[in-house]
């Protein structure tokens, strides 16, 4: 009787360490993506201006290489619902009749981010929208649209 006793308290303490075990791992991967996704919302939170976005946009190209996101042939970032990070930028093409156009931060890379910094450092631009990975919570999609002056 002791014995069987002593094998169902082993087997309570087992437990209750892999329980303990599983939810200390499960605090330190949410942490860590509360971390990640703080690098990118604590420039998203209110107006930014052209050097905050190449900032953003340099981040999320070196997140994309550090995790192996694939491209495709036009050498665009590949979505793959785990860690991956995409950019748009709405510029204002034509203010007088509201028009704007749409870059993809890769564009804006190849381009040329010192081009872009002569040209738009001080431009006041605000985050329109922003998405994160259904899977690991992760932000996955940020668009940043120009302000009109």
């Amino acid at each position: 009787m002791k014995k069987n006793i002593v094998i169902v308290c082993l087997i309570l303490i087992i437990v209750i360490i892999i329980c303990i075990v599983g939810i200390n791992v499960n605090s330190k991967t949410s942490n860590k993506i509360k971390q990640q996704n703080n690098e990118y919302e604590q420039y998203l939170e209110s107006e930014i201006y052209g050097t905050d976005v190449v900032t953003l946009i340099n981040k999320a190209i070196s997140n994309n290489q550090n995790n192996s996101v694939q491209t495709d042939e036009n050498g665009l970032y590949i979505e793959n619902e785990e860690n991956s990070i995409k950019i748009d930028l709405v510029m204002i093409t034509n203010e007088e009749k509201n028009e704007t156009t749409t870059y993809k931060m890769e564009t804006i890379a190849k381009v040329g981010i010192t081009e872009f910094l002569k040209n738009f450092n001080t431009t006041k631009f605000k985050c329109t929208k922003k998405e994160y990975h259904k899977q690991t919570g992760k932000i996955a999609y940020i668009e940043i649209s120009q302000q009109y002056d």
